[in-house]
Parts: structure tokens; C-alpha cells; sequence
């Protein structure tokens, strides 16, 4: 069966790309074009594709993106060509057939993938480039029948250097010579320093300030949906709001009534004898009022609900049935000897009633026990819970302008 979720999959993926493509109009908002050489000490690599990642030389115009890939600079290439119009492209990387589609949100390329191959697997790309323009990162979440493995790739580019402005000298008034460093005369007149240029004030070093709420922090949310273990299945998707709002140095960013969505990625029942019930969420995307959107992998901090949560993998379980089938088995014994004692008494043999009712009642319990489940994850609607961000979120003024002022 395994197997068949695996050929399966790019079928899937196929029909969910049908919704991916570019729309008309739609036009490139960054340029990702030059060399770029990975960075393993800012990279976290979990899992390998059929896409090299030690070095990319990107060709980019308003049709398509070229990416020509390889481990090092003098190995063997692979070229993946990324569409920028509403339609899939092809590419070979060896042994295997790569089909692209791409869209974007805001200044960052989203792009899938279906390989098909040997393994059939399918690749979720986000592609984003510094502010300065000397750094890209592409997080990719590689999707197979049996999980999701993310990854996040660093590139730097040694050609991006960061712009810098030097100062203009003036030149004084043909009346007035220049005498040492920094000081003009005019003819009787007393020396004076020449002011101190402002180039804040200049278009090209001016930047629009960002905020950012950095990784580890905690977002109140609250559910609209109700979860259930008995009924929810994996791969469900869960819808929740901001219950709280979120400053940065003072400025409203995440505003009360943003929504988030997630994915259940476990759900199980507890089993008939033994075990508890489990449910793990993941967060995947937070979209504020105006439609900027930004997605991230996090999990639940802290969750308003029965069961135990464990904190480091955001996994719910429900509560144990262990006193509670004891205290079932010990009321079925007691009423079971109960009875048994009065037919005893009737039949002339109390104690012998006594024994044999507590053995039926005993039975009694026991049959209950085995034959009921443990209690399930129940979260309800309306419950609060915090999402512990997985990475960095940035925003820029324009994105968050006219609502923190």
C-alpha cells in the first residue's frame, strides 16, 4: 500500500498544481540572476533532492528562471528551468523528470515540483533574497508518501557587495582657496569648517525599516474549527485567528483576527487494551488583514485542552484510563459479591455466593474495560493555544502601513 501512495503521489500533486500557476498578469517582483555559493554554516539541510545545492548560476528574465546546478563549481551541472508563466515546465535531472510550476507572493518565488523517477516524491519551494541582495534562501520542504522532511538553503553571492555611499567634496567659490584638509578662506574672511553632508536624506541609502518577530516567539491562537481524534484524520486542515496582538518596538504587526492555518499531521485513537490517544498540529501559514501572507513550520507552545502536550514536538495525548478501569472493575466486583451474597444466603451458602458473584462481577468489569477505548484528544472551537514560531518572521513598513499608526 505504501508503495502505491508513493507512485500515487505525483498523480496528487499534479491536480493540486492545477491551482498553483501563475496568474495573467502576473509579473517577476525580484531578481534571483548571478552566482551563488551555499552557505552550510547558516544552511539546515535534512534531505538531499535530485537538485544539487553547493553552487547556482541563476539566468533569470521575464519568461523564466534558469537554474544551472551543481555540487562544486567544476562537477558535473543540472539545469531546472522555473516558469514565470501559467504553464509547466519540464526538466531532466539524471534518472529522473522534474515538472515545475511557480507563482509569487509579494518579493518571494513559491515553486512545486513533481519528480518522477526512481523515488516519486514531490518539492515545496520558497525563494527570498536579502534586502541587501547578497543572500537568497530556499525553503524546501520535500514531500513523500511516508512525511515531509524541510530544509533551508543559504546562498551567498560574491558579487552582491552592499552598496556604500562616499562623501562628494565641495567645491569652493572661485573667490575662496582651499587651505589644509577641510577648511575654506576667502580673502579677509576667517576659516570656516566645511558642514557635514546629510546623505539620510538621500533616495539611494534610505531603506524602509523592517520589523521582525524573531524565531522561539509565542503567538496566542484561537481555533474556529473543532478537533477530534475520533473523527479528524491526517492531513485535515485546521483555521484559527489571532487572540492577542503582536508590537514590535512599538508597532502593531500582527494585528487581532489574523488567521492562521494548519495540518493535522498525527491523529490516533487509543486502543481498545492499551495506549492513549494522540494529535500533532503543525502551523503552516499566518495571513494578516490586508492579504500579506507569510509561511513558516510551527508547532503548539501550549494548548487549553485535557491530555498532556509535549512541548518539544507540539504532540497532544490524551489522558490515561487507568483509574478509571480499575475504579469500573472494582464496582462491577463489589455489586457482583452483593448479589452473589444474597443468593448465597437463599441456597444456604453465604460465602460461596459471595465468591462466586465477585468473580461474576469481576468478569463483568473486565468485559467493559476491553471492550471500550481510551478517551480521545477533544479540542473544541474556541479553544486558546500558543504557536511557537519555527524561524523569523520580517515585515517591512509598507506591508503593516496604515495599521499601527
Amino acid at each position: 500500500m505504501d508503495k502505491l501512495d508513493e507512485n500515487m503521489r505525483p498523480l496528487t500533486a499534479l491536480v493540486i498544481l492545477s491551482g498553483f500557476a501563475v496568474g495573467p498578469g502576473a509579473a517577476q517582483t525580484t531578481d534571483f540572476a548571478g552566482q551563488w555559493s551555499l552557505s552550510p554554516s547558516e544552511s539546515s539541510i535534512r534531505e538531499s533532492s535530485v537538485i544539487p545545492a553547493g553552487f547556482l548560476h541563476i539566468q533569470q528574465d521575464s519568461s523564466l528562471i534558469r537554474v544551472i546546478a551543481s555540487e562544486k563549481e567544476s562537477a558535473p551541472a543540472t539545469t531546472i528551468v522555473y516558469p514565470l508563466k501559467p504553464a509547466a515546465q519540464k526538466s531532466q535531472a539524471p534518472g529522473y523528470v522534474l515538472n515545475v510550476m511557480t507563482k509569487w507572493e509579494g518579493d518571494a518565488l513559491l515553486s512545486s515540483i513533481i519528480v518522477s523517477g526512481p523515488q516519486n516524491y514531490s518539492l515545496m519551494e520558497r525563494w527570498s533574497r536579502s534586502r541587501d541582495g547578497a543572500r537568497l534562501t530556499v525553503t524546501r520542504t520535500l514531500v513523500r508518501a511516508s512525511g515531509e522532511t524541510e530544509s533551508v538553503l543559504v546562498y551567498r553571492s560574491p558579487q552582491a557587495a552592499i552598496a556604500s555611499v562616499s562623501p562628494q567634496r565641495v567645491r569652493p567659490p572661485d573667490n575662496v582657496r582651499e587651505r589644509g584638509s577641510g577648511s575654506t578662506f576667502a580673502p579677509g574672511a576667517r576659516p570656516v569648517s566645511n558642514p557635514p553632508q546629510d546623505f539620510s536624506r538621500r533616495a539611494d541609502v534610505v531603506s524602509s525599516p523592517e520589523y521582525v518577530i524573531a524565531a522561539g516567539s509565542r503567538i496566542l491562537l484561537r481555533l474556529t474549527n473543532s478537533l477530534n481524534t475520533k473523527h479528524t484524520r491526517v492531513g485535515d486542515r485546521i483555521y484559527l485567528q489571532t487572540a492577542a496582538p503582536v508590537f514590535v518596538n512599538g508597532h502593531l504587526v500582527i494585528p487581532t483576527g489574523s488567521d492562521v492555518i494548519g495540518t493535522v499531521t498525527e491523529s490516533g485513537r487509543a486502543g481498545r487494551v492499551k495506549g492513549k490517544s494522540a494529535l500533532n498540529i503543525r502551523f503552516d501559514s499566518l495571513t494578516l488583514p490586508n492579504g500579506v501572507t507569510r509561511d513558516f513550520r510551527s508547532r503548539a507552545g501550549s494548548v487549553d485542552t485535557a491530555g498532556n502536550l509535549d512541548r518539544s514536538e507540539g504532540r497532544i495525548q490524551g489522558e490515561g484510563t487507568t483509574g478509571k478501569d480499575a475504579g469500573t472493575v472494582a464496582k462491577t466486583t463489589a455489586a457482583g459479591a452483593g448479589i452473589g451474597s444474597i443468593a448465597g444466603a437463599i441456597s444456604g451458602s453465604p460465602a460461596m455466593g459471595v465468591g462466586i458473584g465477585a468473580a461474576a462481577g469481576a468478569a463483568a468489569g473486565l468485559a467493559r474495560v476491553f471492550g471500550s477505548r481510551g478517551a480521545d484528544v477533544v479540542i473544541a472551537q474556541g479553544t486558546t493555544m500558543e504557536m511557537v514560531l519555527d524561524r523569523e518572521l520580517r515585515f517591512t513598513a509598507a506591508e503593516i502601513l496604515g495599521r499601527n499608526q
